[in-house]
């Protein structure tokens, strides 16, 4: 697989806090795979998940330690696309930043 090469303007972010619910739009985002670049900025791990506009972190999702990178791929059918990504700090906070791309 290729390195990861960011979309232009594909990158969103969340200021992650303690309180559930906050989320970010996925910028850029196309039909079918894709990857997702998530970085924590923050001082503390981030949990996070993704889903649609609805979606909601919880402490028990997938943790994301401070200054940790990660790339995931997501599959993003038409009929159920992955809109969203949602983050959480069980303490302090973090911002998470999200970029849509292709490659790792």
């Amino acid at each position: 697989m290729k390195p990861f090469t960011p979309a232009p303007a594909g990158t969103s972010s969340i200021a992650a806090t303690t309180s559930s619910g906050l989320r970010a739009a996925i910028r850029q985002q196309p039909t079918g795979s894709h990857q997702l670049r998530l970085f924590n900025a923050g001082p503390n791990t981030a949990f996070w998940t993704f889903g649609d506009p609805a979606v909601s972190a919880t402490t028990s999702d997938i943790p994301l330690p401070a200054g940790a990178i990660e790339v995931v791929t997501l599959s993003n059918p038409s009929g159920a696309p992955t809109s969203h990504v949602s983050a959480i700090t069980a303490s302090g906070t973090a911002t998470l930043y999200l970029t849509t791309g292709q490659g790792l």
